[in-house]
């Protein structure tokens, strides 16, 4: 594959970590740029190594890719700025895809964020114009109780064939844990507390953080920044794993948000071949095809951007022009 990959120190306070990657030689010039973002606090490669090869796969597209670290994660210090976490991450952003567009020239960005870097892939699209797609994997869920009911039972039904099932289910890993010591006390008020509703919750099945139906960031915020996205024109992609349902009914996980208009105007994508974390090289494939196709697709639609040369010749001209009007005026 032939692909030019840098490491490239940036921001604010050149406190930021990343690694450009972007096709090597001649070929038909770029019309979009990537940025990759962290999952969690992952380290910028992401999770199975996927942003790495997800930036070279778009490099052999045609369209170079920025995976980065925020403020504070992976390689990037933390930033001496006292912003909370939300307001760092947006300034961290905004930076890299100014770095982005100074290294490329591009001026359009699709932005591709897995779990808790869709989150912040959102927030960057509402905030920067620059951003006209964004793909958001295993991001919001909204769930109807019907939703819900029907996981439920769909585990329940799974759990005496599935170990994994099994070992997932805080209350089984308890209880089994009592049966294996009798005696112990600890392992025996921890099963009690079980069933008397006293536990402490220690996976996401007991504290559900997994949805994102919060009072912090509803079902009608995220109708309203969605609306907002399309109106202006972004290609949005919602792509979702097996990681909550395995089977989909058309829209399952976005249920409780009703029927917005917006959804008729955006991609959705079910893949209960993937967990959330894509585990299998056969899984790894499928999504790095599916999110490359996608932005291959937003970069064919994109006029291409005139050559860096004739760019500034026009910026020169136009000032030129701007020059001579106000001459014109002054002497007048």
């Amino acid at each position: 594959m032939d692909l030019d990959e840098s490491t490239l120190c940036f921001g604010p306070e050149q406190s930021l970590i990343g690694v450009l990657a972007r096709p090597a030689g001649g070929g038909a010039p770029a019309r979009v740029g990537c940025l990759l973002l962290n999952v969690g606090v992952n380290y910028r490669i992401g999770p199975r190594r996927i942003n790495v090869k997800m930036a070279r796969q778009l490099a052999a597209g045609g369209i170079p890719s920025l995976r980065f670290d925020l403020s504070g994660v992976g390689d990037s210090r933390a930033s001496a700025a006292h912003n909370d976490f939300r307001q760092q991450a947006l300034i961290d952003m905004k930076a890299a895809l100014d770095e982005l567009q100074a290294a490329t020239g591009l001026a359009r960005f699709v932005v591709v964020g897995i779990c808790s870097g869709g989150v912040n892939g959102l927030a960057l699209a509402l905030a920067d114009p620059r951003v006209i797609g964004l793909l958001m994997f295993d991001s919001y869920v909204f769930l109807t109780k019907g939703v819900k009911l029907e996981r439920k039972l769909r585990r329940w039904a799974a759990f005496p064939f599935n170990a994994s099932v099994r070992r997932s289910t805080g209350a089984w890993n308890d209880w089994m844990g009592w049966a294996r010591a009798p005696l112990d006390a600890d392992a025996r008020r921890k099963a009690l507390d079980r069933v008397f509703g006293r536990f402490t919750p220690r996976t996401t099945e007991d504290t559900g953080i997994l949805t994102a139906d919060t009072v912090e960031y509803t079902a009608a915020d995220f109708t309203r920044d969605m609306t907002r996205l399309v109106e202006r024109g972004v290609d949005i992609y919602l792509m979702y794993s097996a990681m909550l349902i395995t089977v989909d009914h058309g829209g399952d996980l976005l249920k409780g948000l009703g029927q917005p208009a917006f959804l008729s105007r955006i991609r959705y994508q079910h893949l209960p071949d993937i967990d959330h974390t894509a585990t299998w090289i056969s899984a790894q494939r499928k999504l790095l095809d599916a999110i490359c196709g996608w932005a291959d697709g937003v970069s064919a639609a994109q006029p291409v951007p005139a050559p860096q040369a004739q760019r500034q010749k026009s910026a020169a001209a136009a000032l030129a022009a701007l020059e001579r009007r106000l001459d014109s005026r002054s002497s007048a």
